[in-house]
């Protein structure tokens, strides 16, 4: 397997777990709450991701 082959099946495995996580908070948040944690995660981009 090439190198570009790894990174796109290490990219869907991290997919599925993203998924996962995503499906769990949003579960015990609920789905408002949730939108507005991605909501407040995406404002903080602002100040902690230079290429933002």
């Amino acid at each position: 397997m090439c190198g570009a082959a790894k990174t796109w099946a290490a990219k869907e495995v991290a997919d599925g777990v993203v998924a996962e996580v995503e499906k769990e908070w949003e579960e015990h948040l609920g789905r408002r709450r949730m939108k507005q944690l991605r909501e407040a995660l995406t404002l903080l981009r602002e100040i902690t991701d230079p290429w933002a």
